[in-house]
């Protein structure tokens, strides 16, 4: 498998997640030291401080969970794909979404989920465990997935019908990737999209792309390729 991976980038968040997380800690603690000797002018800021300082906290867990960790959800992902061969791509923010694979046979989106606990599907997405502590600071919340993996498709779709065309548009895969290591797929045969372990996901990439009989042009794909490439 090929990668193409916007460095810069990852680099320019990296910094944006440890600066916010130190602006977010210092102005919590400012909050807490106003508070030390109340008034009514001394609380009111306390309080915007700690509001303003929780949002900021909130904007760093953002950036450093996606781009501060190591391993990445890109990197860990393209360890298991990495054993494809040289006719996938695996483009790590350089296209409209933030991970994109193209192959002989279509475009895969791959989505990231790290939610503990187990994930079922019973007409809706549900998450039954997990860590309570970081379900409440929004951290370890299952959310609508259906909702992300809608809005990256209609982004790619867009990009694709743009700059080929609707009749070039390969058939576009979405796959939701199970990151977390406390994780467990339950019951998600009725899901509108479907989700596996990380493990798994070079396996069922290979198994749907060989069930096609239609293959994408070695012109095309070098075209598509090189869009995305372009975005660098």
């Amino acid at each position: 498998m090929k990668q193409i991976t916007n460095d810069k980038l990852i680099t320019r968040n990296k910094k944006i997640g440890n600066i916010t997380s130190i602006l977010g800690i210092a102005i919590l603690i400012g909050g807490l030291i106003l508070n030390i000797n109340p008034d009514p002018t001394r609380t009111i800021l306390s309080l915007g401080a700690l509001i303003v300082g929780f949002v900021i906290a909130q904007i760093s867990t953002f950036f450093v969970t996606r781009f501060g960790r190591s391993p990445r959800f890109d990197e860990i992902i393209a360890s298991n794909l990495s054993k494809l061969n040289n006719e996938y791509t695996f483009f790590v923010y350089t296209s409209p979404v933030p991970m994109l694979l193209t192959s002989p046979h279509g475009i895969w989106i791959p989505v990231p989920v790290s939610v503990g606990g187990e994930i079922y599907y019973d007409g809706k997405w549900r998450q039954k465990g997990g860590n309570v502590m970081l379900k409440i600071f929004g951290q370890e919340n299952l959310s609508k997935p259906e909702k992300d993996v809608a809005a990256r498709e209609a982004q790619i779709r867009k990009f694709l019908e743009d700059n080929l065309g609707m009749d070039s548009i390969p058939p576009i895969n979405n796959v939701l990737v199970s990151l977390h290591p406390k994780a467990i797929i339950g019951n998600v045969e009725d899901a509108p999209t479907p989700i596996v372990e990380v493990e798994a996901l070079r396996r069922t990439i290979r198994k749907v792309d060989r069930k096609r009989e239609e293959e994408i042009s070695p012109e095309l794909l070098n075209k598509i390729n090189g869009l995305f490439n372009s975005e660098k």
